[in-house]
């Protein structure tokens, strides 16, 4: 195949490490067989890494995942266009490097696409290493695409040995990459969303379908999945087999520590409620699904279409549970009694903070009384209220945060999370933390591990200390666990709490030097992952 023609037209981007340039072809065209792709999560302990949880899982039950929706997002839009595809999910299936490459040996793709969020950065940089080290493997197309790219843009590409970085609606930009290995479009330029490597640096291509409906999408290749494999976090499940599902894609609101609502923020859209509602039959009637985790940065974000979707689930007498994310100031007690008629038990609020003056400064555009409010209605209506808060802002004081611990045991939720706060690459809060000259580390550490130190602090350890004391300030009063206890309706509960309890003491043996360099269980060798 021929170069591309307008290579030379387009700046280049530097490119910091020699890593060789992306192949302008794979195979002969036209091809004789169908193209074969292995999708994968890396090897990554998301329970110990990204919550500093350092409790086993048991044989049979891996707590802390759900299924990899992007992947499956891709992998239907490749079986579309006639590929072989498979999707590898190598957290619960505790993959560690040798079990994934082996693995990728015996499908014998021609094309290995890994999904990256910064969290698993490292571990991603690490499979690709072990895949050009390998003679069987070092020549094969390898893809990166997801949060950490669509922040991170080509700098990725300077970290990391894959041949393109995918920053668009990938469902699509992938089939077009493969129309032009295919024969069908001129150049790599010709394809929309990427970053790839021309001899003379990293070149960016453009991106034009983000404004596309998301019914034009679809949904994931859900055959892909065990859904046996999948639990989340202990007492978040009512009924199993359980799976995620996202409804819509970006945010309107203007938070300054989201990603969502960084530099690269994408434009709102939803699938149509009839759509969502259609598949879920699907789910039901194919897998068994009794239960699903709406993961949509807000779910409850439009009244019409969440009413909607209520009725359509009650119309068509769907035995369905639910959870999703709401803000404070978006729900009404007349919609909140509509959304537990159609099987809505638990509702996730970012409530992040316990002083106004603090949520101001967030941009959260809501009230501590909105959060008072939502709550109140929210257990009225009979649903049980889930709840984050945030440790070791920018501008916080130990004062402060023993404010916002203050306020969510007057919340009182059934449920609340501490999280120490991470700058997230492409927020204001983000520039400001480098701006302070405070950052400790660019790498995500996990939401026990400080990578950002307050000026409001004088250590680590007194930011960490602060997260356990909320911990143990919400979670051991006499009045919550008589509470918890009284609302025991089976042994499953019973055995998720205990879980729970265990996965909270685990917490205070967290050991921040080892987020990255640990032991390989097969080699015994230092690696950048837990097993």
């Amino acid at each position: 195949m021929s170069t591309p023609s307008r290579l030379n037209e387009i700046q280049p981007i530097a490119n910091k490490k020699s890593f060789r340039a992306t192949p302008l072809s794979l195979w002969e065209t036209p091809r004789i067989r169908p193209i074969r792709i292995f999708l994968s999560t890396v090897p990554y302990d998301n329970m110990k890494l990204g919550y500093g949880i350092n409790k086993k899982n048991s044989k049979n039950k891996v707590y802390g995942y759900t299924p990899p929706l992007g992947l499956g997002m891709l992998a239907r839009a490749a079986k579309e266009y006639g590929c072989e595809v498979v999707v590898n999910d190598s957290g619960p299936l505790a993959d560690d490097y040798d079990s994934l490459i082996e693995k990728i040996l015996n499908f014998k793709p021609d094309i290995i696409g890994f999904s990256v969020f910064t969290s698993n950065f490292l571990q991603t940089v690490e499979s690709v290493e072990r895949i050009r080290s390998h003679p069987m493997l070092k020549e094969l197309l390898v893809l990166i695409g997801g949060p950490h790219v669509y922040t991170f843009r080509e700098e990725t590409l300077d970290g990391i040995q894959a041949d393109i970085a995918v920053y668009g609606e990938a469902e699509i930009d992938l089939i077009e990459l493969l129309e032009y290995y295919d024969g069908k479009r001129p150049s790599l330029d010709d394809v929309n969303g990427i970053f790839f490597r021309a001899k003379n640096g990293i070149i960016k291509t453009e991106e034009t379908h983000s404004s596309r409906s998301l019914d034009h999408f679809g949904f994931p290749d859900w055959s892909q999945f065990d859904f046996s494999l999948y639990r989340n976090i202990p007492g978040q499940i009512r009924r199993f087999p359980m799976t995620s599902m996202v409804t819509s894609r970006g945010c309107p609101y203007k938070c300054n520590f989201c990603f969502q609502a960084g530099r690269f923020a994408d434009k709102y859209r939803r699938y149509s409620p009839e759509l969502v509602v259609s598949e879920i039959e699907m789910l039901q009637a194919e897998y068994g699904i009794k239960e699903i985790q709406f993961w949509d940065d807000i779910f409850f974000i439009n009244k019409k279409w969440v009413e909607s979707f209520c009725r359509l689930v009650q119309k068509r007498k769907l035995d369905l549970s639910w959870s999703g994310y709401a803000r404070v100031d978006l729900v009404t007690p007349e919609l909140l009694h509509m959304a537990r008629d159609s099987g809505c038990w638990n509702i996730f609020y970012g409530y992040e903070v316990g002083t106004q003056d603090m949520l101001d400064f967030l941009d959260k555009e809501a009230t501590l009384d909105d959060a008072v409010n939502a709550t109140r209605w929210t257990k009225e209506a009979g649903i049980i209220t889930r709840g984050s808060f945030m440790l070791g802002l920018p501008n916080e004081t130990p004062e402060i945060a023993e404010s916002t611990i203050d306020f969510a045991i007057k919340l009182d939720p059934d449920y609340a999370n501490f999280n120490i706060f991470f700058p997230e690459p492409g927020t204001s809060l983000y520039d400001l933390a480098i701006k302070s000259g405070r950052l400790l580390s660019k790498d995500y550490l996990g939401r026990a591990v400080p990578s950002y130190l307050p000026e409001g602090y004088e250590s680590v350890k007194q930011v960490q200390a602060m997260q356990g004391k909320a911990f143990t300030r919400f979670y051991l009063r006499p009045s919550y666990l008589a509470k918890r206890i009284a609302s025991i309706r089976s042994w499953e509960e019973i055995r998720q709490y205990i879980d729970g309890a265990l996965m909270l003491l685990s917490m205070k043996n967290n050991r921040a030097r080892f987020a990255f360099s640990t032991e390989s269980s097969k080699t015994g060798n230092q690696a950048r992952n837990v097993f």
